[in-house]
């Protein structure tokens, strides 16, 4: 059972005053309090400075500690203890203020950030401001492309995609008789104006488009599928053996966009809103880099890790120096983003994993926030909360993803909304 007191906690007050008085900055609050020790029946005095959220805690006490020689620390301290003996200060040793960093990352007890050993208070009191001023810090402004730029790659892209309609450059290689149906309704000059397309206009040599899926058709196991990809300055049909949880580019629910079958299917299920007016303040919105504004008004909710990178703060202090590529590739990824058909997209994918019977308990990746090599990553995610779609930052080592045609706007309903008309027999 804890005692009711530290022993030494006038001596441990006393001599934390000074990083207290060191630490009495804006937005900081400090405290003193007993904190229980696994290595002791008395508590520890402690110092306790957290922010106003609470979500952090740099936590300072005064142990006996003993100089260590170079080489012997492998996290860099000049100081080292004994964790049975180091909180009675009646022990041997140097007086040393020891700093640990928590924070809450959800689970049951909080994630331990750093660990270090002072000789010092105005080195201990620096270091608990350098932990305060992280966020701050690492904080950036998001940016978004000029507008100028992203109309002449549009254009550009636009007058490709008219161009090879017209004749569209299709040639047909190794196709199985599964697929015969299938490549008897391609529509060449769809697929062609549809196919993805990089900044020149040039079709994206990267990209494998998954027409549609043969046999028995399991998200994470590899299947038959007719594909589209760039030969040279054609694109060759085939039959790849693909993961389709993994595609990008996966259009068997997107038919319209190149197979004949499907041309007369309506602007409301191809777009999510019957007229291009309809489309024009949300993608306005997104297109200035008003993200939070856009979704709010489509409705969709975000988590408060999410929250926090899109006005450019860090999401948590152990990731803080990873902010400005996050925030970065967040506002890059969402440039195309139709924040109003992202209730139909969770919906279609969490149909099609219920009707296979498999569990959708899990968010369905958009894409990957990119500047970490661990299995892991970081990651945009959708998912719902029953009555509106969410955006969470998740971290997965899975490589799922949401196919693009389903989340972004649609590339005829962009090319409308620059006032231009596609020569494509769509209604609208």
């Amino acid at each position: 059972m804890l005692t009711v007191k530290d022993p030494h906690e006038t001596w441990r007050t006393e001599l934390l005053t000074p990083v207290a008085l060191q630490c009495g900055s804006p937005g900081l609050s400090t405290s003193f309090e007993d904190v229980p020790s696994q290595w002791r029946d008395a508590p520890i005095r402690t110092l306790r400075c957290t922010d106003a959220d609470g979500s952090w805690a740099v936590l300072v006490t005064v142990v006996r500690g003993f100089r260590q020689q170079a080489g012997d620390s492998l996290v860099g301290n000049e100081f080292g203890r004994d964790p049975h003996t180091a909180y009675d200060l009646d022990s041997p040793g140097d007086l040393v203020f020891e700093l640990q960093v928590t924070e809450d990352d959800g689970s049951d007890e909080p994630e331990l950030l750093a660990f270090r050993l002072f000789g010092d208070p105005q080195a201990v009191g620096a270091e608990v401001l350098r932990w305060a001023g992280k966020k701050a810090a690492y904080s950036v402004s998001p940016s978004v492309e000029r507008a100028g730029t992203r109309q002449r790659r549009a254009r550009r892209q636009f007058d490709h995609r008219q161009a090879s309609a017209a004749s569209p450059p299709v040639r047909v290689g190794v196709v199985s008789d599964e697929a015969a149906a299938d490549l008897g309704a391609l529509d060449a000059s769809a697929l062609c104006w549809h196919f993805p397309r990089g900044n020149t206009g040039a079709y994206l040599r990267s990209a494998v488009v998954a027409l549609a899926g043969y046999g028995e058709q399991r998200p994470h196991l590899r299947s038959r599928w007719l594909t589209a990809r760039v030969e040279g300055e054609e694109l060759v049909i085939g039959i790849d053996d693909l993961i389709p949880a993994n595609q990008r580019h996966r259009w068997d629910n997107a038919r319209w966009l190149w197979d004949r079958r499907a041309a007369n299917t309506p602007a409301g299920l191809r777009w999510q809103v019957d007229r291009v007016e309809q489309a024009a303040p949300a993608v306005a919105a997104v297109r200035r880099g008003a993200l939070p504004e856009a979704l709010t008004n489509a409705g969709v909710e975000t988590d408060p890790e999410l929250d926090a990178l899109l006005t450019g703060v860090p999401s948590r202090l152990s990731d803080a120096e990873l902010t400005p590529t996050w925030v970065a590739n967040l506002y890059r990824g969402l440039a195309d983003l139709a924040p109003w058909r992202l209730d139909a997209a969770y919906r279609g994918w969490r149909d099609a994993r219920q009707a296979q019977g498999l569990p959708v308990q899990d968010s369905v990746v958009l894409f990957g926030l990119g500047g970490v090599g661990a299995a892991r990553k970081p990651k945009l995610a959708l998912d719902h909360t029953g009555d509106a779609p969410l955006l969470r930052l998740i971290h997965t080592g899975s490589n799922a993803v949401l196919p693009y045609v389903h989340w972004t706007v649609p590339t005829d309903l962009d090319a409308h909304l620059h006032g231009w008309q596609p020569s494509l027999p769509y209604p609208h």
